[in-house]
């Protein structure tokens, strides 16, 4: 169950909303493998009817599906219903980079949910350390519900196999449900059983299952292959101690796991504890200093409760119950776990401050909606006042509370942060998160530490040397939003390379001759990703002491300004 990663695309990123929305447009996600590249992690239903699956290029995936649009609307030209009115063009796939912190973000909020409307035990799959065969997975996409005493509250079954899934469309979703007597049971039947929804009530329903659905590795199911064996009934008829001899424990254990002779250890899904602070006024008012001295009683209260369970809120919700309207809300992120009552008390009333009460106020709640553990660090044994503290926790402190301050103030959309992404072009090679959005930046620290891969080369024959990662002036530490034409003027002509004769260029009426160059450095875009745009980057140092970054659209031979060098 996946939420789809464009739903969060960034400004920068140039696919609209609406083309991901579209009913006739296909879309498919791709990762950068280390070893096989670019290859395919999801797609949409259509795409995968077309043959698109897990695991193969993205090149091949692209045209595979391109070809067979072709041929579809060649097929409705040619026939006799379609002769008066020509077939629009195919929409071309929409092809999109796989966001993990969106899906690990996504899949927790829907555990959650699941939690508080269908099972209060929900656990998240697991990855082995190897790829099951048939699942290429990069992060979970399975949640386990506990349904030991709670059937009964939906009538039966079938009552939970409809909440389920109004749970899953309030978040866009759609997912094939099973339910077993055991985890690795349900598992098989969700994964590889042709019906939609299955509840299974002993082992023989998984006769006609195949082999993959044991989690088992590549190897084992390609060994098994070459035997004929493709089922699971036909795996369980065979003597399980010549299996084991020949193909290991690994293969004996996930038998013993879907026939319930072995328990399939789950991590359940912990999820907040429900801090709130309640206060009723005697008297309805709208003065903001009485609001302000409540407010601030309540985070007393409601700090007094995170430090029990050693936990510092992150996100704060204030609701106030007006007379004659409805309830006004506001809720406030903070970039770093707190349980300083000033602190909270200071950023709540700073947004009441911003907000227009219609009628007076007769009650205020407090509530906490995230928290997270406080991190403890032991000081020094003979510190008497905060300055011989730990510098290093002092200006986290102060920076997570200057983060806290400026997203008040400004807004949280004003206050972002930055991770790269896998685009080789630069405009495209980030993307923007709301700092105070704690629980993205928790799963960007879950992800695995990568080596920067070079997406860039240098022709041949130059004396130009790339630059390494270490060094100072391999990227501008100025990047334009947008490059700025430049306009070539005596010195050479538009089309001549920089490395022949310095090239002077005009910019914004001012004349700008080059004294030294180095480049050039090519960079491309996937052809994938709609028409091709192809660059050649040079550093340039112009006679008055500026240093650039341009290229030259090779389509097009313009020259552009795309960044500054300090």
């Amino acid at each position: 169950m996946r939420r789809p990663a464009e739903n969060e695309t960034p400004p920068n990123e140039t696919s609209k909303p609406e083309d991901a929305t579209h009913p006739d447009r296909l879309i498919i996600l791709w990762r950068n493998d280390a070893r096989r590249g670019r290859t395919v992690v999801a797609c949409c239903e259509r795409a995968a009817r077309c043959g698109v699956r897990a695991g193969r290029p993205i090149a091949q995936a692209v045209e595979w599906v391109s070809h067979l649009q072709k041929q579809a609307t060649d097929q409705r030209r040619a026939s006799k219903q379609a002769a008066d009115k020509p077939a629009p063009p195919p929409m071309p796939p929409l092809v999109l980079e796989h966001d993990v912190v969106a899906d690990s973000v996504a899949i927790e909020e829907l555990a959650g949910m699941l939690q508080q409307k269908i099972s209060p035990l929900v656990a998240i799959e697991t990855l082995e350390k190897r790829p099951w065969a048939g699942r290429m997975l990069n992060e979970p996409d399975t949640l386990f519900c506990d349904l030991s005493g709670v059937t009964h509250l939906f009538a039966d079954q079938g009552g939970v196999f409809a909440a389920t899934h109004r749970v899953l469309r309030e978040f866009g979703l759609t997912a094939k449900l099973a339910i077993a007597e055991n985890a690795a049971a349900a598992w098989a039947l969700a994964h590889y059983h042709p019906e939609r929804d299955f509840q299974s009530l002993d082992s023989a329903d998984l006769n006609a299952v195949p082999v993959e659905g044991l989690r088992i590795e590549t190897e084992t199911k390609h060994t098994l292959g070459r035997l004929g064996i493709e089922t699971i009934g036909a795996l369980l008829r065979l003597p399980r101690s010549g299996l084991a001899s020949r193909l290991g424990t690994s293969l004996m254990q996930r038998i013993a796991e879907v026939l319930g002779e072995r328990e399939v250890s789950l991590a359940v899904h912990h999820p907040e504890v429900d801090y709130r602070a309640v206060h009723e006024l005697e008297y309805a008012s709208d003065d903001l200093q009485l609001l302000g001295d409540r407010v601030e009683r309540l985070t007393v209260d409601l700090t007094s409760q995170l430090r029990e369970q050693r936990r510092g809120a992150v996100r704060v919700h204030c609701q106030l119950d007006l007379v004659e309207h409805t309830p006004r809300e506001l809720t406030i992120g903070l970039f770093a776990p707190t349980q300083d009552e000033m602190h909270l008390a200071g950023l709540i009333q700073c947004s009441l401050e911003s907000i227009r009460l219609p009628s007076l106020v007769t009650k205020l709640t407090l509530r906490v909606l995230q928290s997270g553990s406080m991190r403890t660090q032991q000081q020094g044994l003979f510190a008497e006042s905060t300055s011989e503290l730990d510098p290093q926790s002092v200006s986290a402190q102060r920076l997570a509370r200057l983060v806290d301050s400026l997203s008040t103030r400004l807004g949280a959309d004003a206050v972002l942060g930055i991770r790269l992404s896998e685009n080789p072009l630069p405009e495209k090679a980030y993307r923007t998160y709301r700092l105070t959005d704690y629980r993205t930046r928790r799963a960007l620290k879950r992800l695995p530490a990568k080596k920067i891969a070079r997406r860039t080369s240098s022709k041949s024959g130059t004396r130009y040397r790339p630059p390494a990662q270490t060094d100072a002036r391999r990227r501008p530490l100025k990047l334009l939003r947008r490059p700025v034409p430049l306009h070539p003027v005596a010195g050479g002509d538009s089309r001549e390379k920089l490395d022949h004769d310095p090239v002077a260029f005009r910019l914004d009426r001012d004349v700008h001759r080059i004294a030294s160059c180095w480049g050039p450095e090519r960079i491309e875009s996937g052809w994938w990703e709609g028409p091709s745009v192809r660059r050649n980057y040079y550093r340039v140092e112009t006679t008055g002491g500026r240093v650039w970054w341009i290229f030259q659209d090779i389509n097009s031979r313009d020259w552009f300004l795309h960044g500054r060098f300090a």
